[in-house]
């Protein structure tokens, strides 16, 4: 277990190097976790995916993964894409997962990694910071308290399966 001190002063965000092989297999270790969260999908990530997940990271040029360390051990990550607005004809700094150890929410790692990302997307002059939550994930909370809102009027998130 850990104390929200040690997440104010010894819990260390750094910017994931998708070649670094412990920054690798951190970031595919707490994907699987996440998607064995009722939030996620309820189960582990098939083989295939997890086998596959950096190489195909790597692909995307825009790709960012920030990792939380307590030490040596990661506590939680989170996976950006740059997008682009063509309203407001500007980059858009796009949270695509947000997951964190269960034994580490609850102490401030989600806000410390939020907080990480709004400074990065700033520093890279993006207009705007989306992400798109579960309405049932208590994780909105969370989003809520760092300044996420719904749009007006609200937005929905659709999708389409090609497999």
């Amino acid at each position: 277990m850990i104390a929200e001190a040690d997440v104010q002063t010894d819990v260390k965000i750094i910017k994931a190097d998708l070649n670094n092989t412990k920054h690798a297999s951190d970031i595919v270790k707490i994907v699987d976790l996440f998607a064995r969260d009722p939030m996620g999908q309820d189960q582990p990530l098939d083989e295939e995916v997890r086998v596959d997940m950096i190489a195909e990271m790597k692909k995307i040029p825009t790709t960012m993964t920030y990792i939380a360390y307590l030490g040596e051990k990661a506590m939680g990550i989170v996976t950006c894409f740059i997008g682009f607005s063509t309203f407001t004809a500007s980059k858009v700094f796009k949270i695509h997962d947000v997951a964190v150890k269960p034994e580490a929410r609850g102490y401030g790692v989600g806000t410390k990694l939020l907080e990480t990302v709004k400074q990065e997307a700033k520093d890279m002059g993006c207009s705007k910071i989306t992400l798109e939550v579960r309405e049932d994930n208590p994780a909105r909370n969370l989003y809520e308290k760092v300044g996420f809102e719904y749009g007006d009027p609200k937005w929905y998130f659709m999708t389409k399966d090609l497999a």
